[in-house]
């Protein structure tokens, strides 16, 4: 009987402690304290988003392709058809929209850039690169091109596609924005 009665104290002071222990009230104590939350950062994706309705395109522009003026030897064959890439490119990017369009326009400026190195007299180049920069809002950009494109006509070898072009570019609605500025850089 002795075991019986060990036993049966010992399981009455388990239950006492479980009992303490297990009934307290839930707001019993001090409260903890709350840390106020951060503002949580967008990430820079969605930064990109919200400014995707105005993307930049380089604001500096580059309208001397002349190697340090020595004589280059010029690569027509190449920048004809990256000048035709280009224009495929810049075909493309009037049927976009938005950033995507924004982004097809550098591509097409890079395939003109490396035209223009491979021949730095190629009106055609100058033109396309003009007519690029004025879609996406780059007046100075385009205006400076243009002038380039009046500076070809005293060059003999690039004179006869250089007034080509600026026959183009006087009909082309892409410099409407700032016809008398444009005009002016064509010595109209």
């Amino acid at each position: 009987m002795r075991s019986a009665t060990v036993i049966l104290a010992v399981v009455f002071a388990l239950g006492a402690i479980t009992a303490e222990a297990g009934c307290a009230h839930p707001y019993s104590g001090k409260p903890e304290k709350l840390k106020k939350p951060r503002k949580k950062r967008k990430p820079e994706s969605a930064q990109q988003a919200e400014n995707a309705e105005a993307p930049v395109l380089d604001e500096k522009c580059r309208t001397n392709f002349f190697a340090d003026n020595s004589r280059v030897r010029r690569r027509t064959r190449t920048s004809r058809q990256l000048t035709r890439q280009a224009e495929e490119i810049l075909l493309e990017a009037e049927r976009q929209e938005g950033s995507s369009r924004i982004t097809a326009v550098g591509d097409a400026l890079g395939k003109l850039r490396n035209a223009l190195q491979a021949d730095p007299y190629s009106a055609e180049a100058t033109y396309r690169m003009a007519a690029a920069y004025a879609s996406v809002g780059k007046k100075g950009c385009a205006v400076a091109l243009l002038q380039r494109l009046n500076d070809l006509t005293k060059m003999p070898a690039a004179e006869a596609s250089a007034e080509r072009a600026i026959n183009r570019a006087l009909r082309d609605q892409s410099f409407d924005l700032f016809r008398k500025d444009a005009d002016q850089a064509l010595g109209r």
